[in-house]
């Protein structure tokens, strides 16, 4: 296994993490300062996860330009055959994590 496909399958875990872990209440707690973690970066980093930035770079160590992502949420979707405007997709994205973050500040 390459690395830009461990660090693809990491992102994935993080993500699922992130939106169901709230279900678990002993996760509920590490959540609440996660997820805005999680929104700084995006805030500081121009919407662009840091993960995705480093699997881009990984496949291009590895000689397979072809596949760099421009966004990872974005490229699940379009495996699903969902085709949304980019600026869709990001609200899509901060809605999920900012519900996440509320269900487990609040359920906590």
């Amino acid at each position: 296994m390459k690395k830009s496909e461990i660090v693809n399958k990491i992102h994935s875990s993080l993500i699922v993490y992130m939106l169901i872990g709230w279900f678990f209440e002993s996760q509920r707690k590490y959540l609440v300062f996660l997820l805005p973690t999680v929104q700084f970066q995006f805030l500081i980093n121009n919407n662009e996860c840091v993960i995705t930035q480093l699997e881009n770079r990984l496949l291009k160590e590895e000689k397979r330009e072809d596949e760099v992502k421009e966004s990872f949420v974005n490229c699940q979707l379009r495996y699903f055959n969902i085709h949304l405007e980019p600026h869709i997709c990001r609200n899509l994205i901060h809605g999920c994590v900012y519900g996440s973050f509320l269900m487990s500040y609040f359920l906590m």
